[in-house]
């Protein structure tokens, strides 16, 4: 059970150097296993957003656990979230060789750059790909939001892992229907989202974005740990997670798949999930109080629940 005298935000940890990393984490009790768990995380944040206490929880059943934190920009942030991005890239262009090399250099700090150089959702695939294989063993692949799809996508380009389960995830079909309706709806969250995107978390309404992701409240000093380790997101990702081209495996019934979303999830509604759910021919685990963070919620016990007695089952 999580301690009710610890903040979510006391075992931070963030590695914010470009590539990516994980780390295991071993079993502490419970029986052996023939599989281990790796968790991906979605849009802008890391390996760091998988509280301790959640996974304790699988290490207690005898599950070797693993964080992977996806890849950022080589050239690093752009100005939207970096402050040092200008004063960095112009120390780098004095000592440049050219000047189409200065332009690139200053221009690869300006917002949406990373729309053209930032790693794509093939990539996040490949590095997903890349840590299985360091792994060695059959391995659950739990993917968040944008982790969903990188871990759909993974199963459409490189095979299907041990097991996949799907957390508030992008739907495979992409963004675009809840994007849609996010616009008629809940239009100042639509807008906060693509101001986040587009210029950076200096520039978005914080309001908006605390009460969406957080439906359920969450104090003020915990909310600006949680943005203060969110990173610049590469457009280029984010924007295929919009469904064009298709990223995930065609529809059909897979008995290794879980589709987990939750009643109060702004970004990724209902209906997206039990739609996900059925693209592969199961129903749904709704956890009904939950927001798009159940990881970061009371529930988080109840999200640990479902994935230990769907893991019983592979």
């Amino acid at each position: 059970m999580a301690d009710a005298s610890r903040s979510w935000t006391d075992d931070y940890s963030y590695n914010a150097q470009p590539g990516w990393s994980m780390a295991p984490e071993e079993p502490t009790g419970g029986p052996a296993r023939d599989c281990d768990i790796l968790f991906v995380h979605g849009m802008a944040s890391g390996g760091w957003v998988w509280k301790p206490d959640f996974l304790a929880r699988f290490r207690a059943q005898g599950y070797r656990v693993w964080s992977l934190t996806l890849p950022g920009r080589l050239s690093g942030p752009t100005m939207r979230t970096d402050p040092s991005a200008l004063p960095r890239a112009a120390r780098a262009a004095m000592y440049a060789d050219s000047t189409s090399e200065v332009f690139s250099i200053l221009t690869s700090i300006l917002p949406g750059a990373s729309l053209m150089d930032g790693p794509t959702l093939d990539d996040f695939s490949d590095t997903l790909h890349d840590a299985l294989a360091a792994i060695g063993r059959p391995c659950v692949t739990v993917g968040h939001s944008l982790g969903g799809a990188v871990a759909q996508n993974h199963a459409r380009r490189k095979g299907w892992p041990h097991g996949m389960a799907l957390i508030c995830s992008v739907p495979p079909y992409g963004m675009w229907r809840a994007s849609a309706q996010m616009a008629m709806t809940n239009l100042p969250l639509w807008k906060a989202l693509c101001d986040y995107s587009l210029f950076g978390l200096a520039h978005t309404d914080h309001e908006v974005m605390r009460d969406n992701l957080f439906p359920n409240g969450v104090s003020e000093h915990d909310y600006r740990t949680f943005v203060s380790h969110l990173r610049d997101e590469s457009l280029a990702a984010t924007s295929a997670a919009g469904g064009l081209p298709p990223f995930a495996p065609l529809p059909g019934a897979r008995d290794n798949v879980l589709v987990v979303g939750t009643g109060r999830d702004r970004l990724v509604p209902t209906l997206d999930t039990w739609l996900t759910a059925a693209w592969y021919g199961a129903a749904p685990v709704i956890l009904p109080e939950a927001g798009h963070m159940p990881m970061l919620e009371p529930c988080r016990d109840d999200l640990a629940d479902a994935l230990l007695t769907w893991m019983e089952t592979l």
